[in-house]
């Protein structure tokens, strides 16, 4: 026996239905006249009394009300279309995906707690586990965006231009970053470019961040 395979319709309002008819044909997004046909070729209409009926993939004549209905205009207006196996593999995926966050999380150094701290926005004032354990409730929540910031290859550049904001070694005025009088941006994205193309300022600020003896080197920009 075929397993069955669920498609769930329900209505976008709530409210009851004496009774909703779908006609039984309709001009598609391509100007195709799509008619519906039973498993004996013959044009049937589809109508519903209910806020949400089950069509099964599994059984031909549901398969071809599903094909049908799907497309309509007055699916898409006004009913949503969940197809089960499809929404049961987004679940699984999402739990997956929010678990693997959960461990990246849980097993972040202290340095990496404090990077995501900043570029996430977080107050720095709290405990380094209490930021720990928002970052873990991020990578539950939104796994997606936990990895966009935790494996953003451009990461290290991104904290770095939120340390020289904060130490005013470079500023932000009127939609642009700004090393002293020289304009290096509009985006943190051209900033990180810049950053890559005058290596030697790059350089002279990390030390200045890190507060090391200041270093003899070429502040020409490039």
């Amino acid at each position: 026996m075929e397993k069955k395979r669920l498609v769930i319709y329900t209505f976008k309002k709530n409210k009851n239905l004496n009774l909703y008819s779908f006609g039984n044909q309709y001009m598609d997004k391509n100007g195709l006249l799509r008619k519906l046909v039973d498993i004996n070729g013959l044009e049937v209409s589809y109508k519903t009394s209910n806020s949400t009926f089950t069509l099964d993939l599994s059984i031909e004549n549901d398969r071809l009300s599903d094909e049908w209905l799907k497309d309509n205009p007055s699916i898409l207006s006004d009913w949503v279309r969940t197809d089960m196996v499809q929404a049961e593999k987004q679940e699984t995926e999402d739990t997956l995906s929010s678990a693997q966050a959960i461990i990246e999380a849980a097993k972040m150094n202290v340095k990496a707690v404090i990077d995501f701290a900043k570029l996430s926005k977080m107050n720095l004032n709290s405990d380094t586990e209490v930021l720990r354990a928002k970052i873990i409730k991020i990578a539950q929540k939104n796994p997606q965006d936990f990895i966009d910031i935790h494996f953003d290859p451009e990461k290290d550049y991104r904290v770095f231009i939120v340390d020289a904001l904060k130490s005013k070694n470079l500023t932000y005025k009127n939609s642009t970053f700004m090393y002293g009088k020289e304009a290096i941006g509009t985006n943190e994205e051209q900033v990180i470019v810049w950053l890559k193309e005058n290596k030697d300022i790059f350089a002279l600020i990390k030390h200045e961040l890190r507060g090391d003896e200041p270093k003899k080197v070429n502040k020409k920009v490039k």
